[in-house]
């Protein structure tokens, strides 16, 4: 999950071209955002959630 968010956030979000860039189906990529919803409980469509996980994304890389 944490590769899929990864590329979703290097992509600005852009569904198309993150199931592009993970050779991956365009419904595949959006169960695994439903997943990453399911288990943080922050909304990928709500901006604000979206730039905490975008933020616990950065502090985890640099961990």
């Amino acid at each position: 999950m944490v590769d899929t968010l990864r590329a979703f956030v290097n992509r600005g979000h852009n569904r198309r071209r993150t199931a592009q860039d993970l050779h991956i189906h365009r419904n595949t990529l959006d169960y695994r955002l439903h997943r990453v919803t399911a288990l943080t409980g922050l909304d990928l469509t709500v901006p604000a959630e979206a730039r905490l996980l975008e933020a616990a994304l950065t502090a985890r890389d640099l961990a």
